[in-house]
């Protein structure tokens, strides 16, 4: 009795009351709530509700049977004037006697002599043999829209009550607009733009990560090896434990990474530090690895690099940039998001701008990444 006093005395017993009464009282009014909107739903349901559809199939067979009997008709009035029914057609002996020409007149030996020499000339043509198709990726009128929440809830209560009310609405937001462009086989494509243009969203749908809301890409998707910073690494696991899952996220075999371990560890300049758990690495680190492991296949056949060459020291940019070159000669496609058009200018082969959404320019690396510059410059 003394606890009990003392814990009634403290307020405990009243806070906990009045917590059971405060969750008794929100759940009543959730139920009173989910009652009277689904009440309104059936309401506005019958309102909309459509009058019942007539038998289409009926009344089309009552209209063919009128049509029928119609010409039935005037066939019997016709053949009581004339004495004979209409002649609709021609008999395989009149054709025969006949043989007529595009004017009426009848066709002589000579004439279809001259005709079947014409379409013997015709046919023994030699169509012309259409030429390898070198393009890998064809982006054709893609456009990608976002759907985002205008006002949000700041607090599950409120975003409960809104859900139950219909009170949350949605606008679209638009990330790319009617964005074509082809990547032929062996070329080195590089990407620019400023931040938020679409650039890595056009990347993500080219390697099927993403589907677009209008238009298509058409690529070999088994073929595509992404490469974002941090893609397919789990953070608490360590460097090694990362190039075996990152590795069978690419496709590789253990087989296969075995064989390349010390090479991917070499590459990436990480001896020491594969024990340790990659969220203690830096970014460079991170990219570096990842790089590394994406890079290890001879001649990868296409090979998508966001944001992968800014980043790291002077040195690990040069060999970045001594491998993707050793790919472009091994006849590799490439595409490459970067925001330094000096990588675009001494790599690439050819230039997309995408900027807002929108394609700007596509050609040579100097002149779209001119033409970006001045932008910039003049903004």
């Amino acid at each position: 009795m003394y606890h009990a006093g003392l814990y009634m005395g403290n307020g405990i017993v009243p806070t906990a009351v009045a917590f059971l009464f405060v969750a008794a009282v929100l759940t009543a009014a959730a139920l009173i709530l989910v009652k009277d909107s689904r009440r309104k739903h059936r309401r506005r349901r019958r309102r909309k509700r459509p009058a019942q559809r007539p038998d289409v199939r009926r009344q089309r067979r009552r209209a063919g049977h009128r049509a029928a009997a119609g010409r039935h008709a005037a066939d019997s009035q016709r053949k009581e004037k004339t004495g004979r029914p209409q002649d609709r057609h021609v008999t395989d002996s009149q054709r025969k006697e006949k043989p007529c020409g595009p004017q009426g007149r009848q066709v002589t030996d000579t004439e279809k002599k001259a005709e079947t020499e014409v379409t013997e000339e015709v046919q023994n043509v030699e169509t012309p043999k259409k030429e390898e198709d070198r393009t890998e990726i064809e982006v054709r009128h893609v456009t990608m829209e976002f759907k985002r929440e205008k006002d949000e809830s700041t607090s599950i209560k409120e975003l409960l009550i809104r859900t139950l009310k219909r009170q949350r609405s949605y606008e679209m937001f638009r990330v790319l607009d009617d964005v074509s462009f082809t990547v032929g086989k062996g070329e080195v494509v590089g990407i620019i733009g400023t931040n938020g243009s679409g650039k890595s969203t056009i990347l993500k749908i080219i390697s099927g990560a993403l589907e677009p809301t209008k238009g298509e890409v058409l690529t070999d998707k088994n073929k595509i090896q992404l490469l974002t910073l941090g893609t397919g690494f789990d953070f608490e696991l360590t460097g090694r434990e990362n190039v075996y899952l990152n590795g069978a996220i690419i496709g590789y075999t253990k087989e296969y990474i075995d064989e390349k371990y010390e090479d991917i560890v070499k590459f990436a300049e990480l001896e020491g530090f594969m024990e340790e758990k990659v969220r203690n690495y830096s970014s460079g680190m991170v990219s570096r690895l990842g790089f590394a492991i994406a890079t290890v296949r001879d001649t990868p056949e296409i090979l998508i690099l966001d944001e992968v060459l800014s980043v790291g020291d002077m040195f690990f940019r040069q060999k970045s940039e001594k491998r993707i070159r050793e790919m472009m000669h091994g006849g590799s496609t490439v595409l490459i998001v970067s925001h330094s058009t000096s990588v675009i200018r001494n790599n690439c082969t050819k230039a997309v701008w995408i900027e807002k959404g929108h394609l700007r320019a596509v050609g040579d690396p100097a002149e779209v990444c001119g033409a970006y510059e001045k932008m910039n410059q003049g903004g």
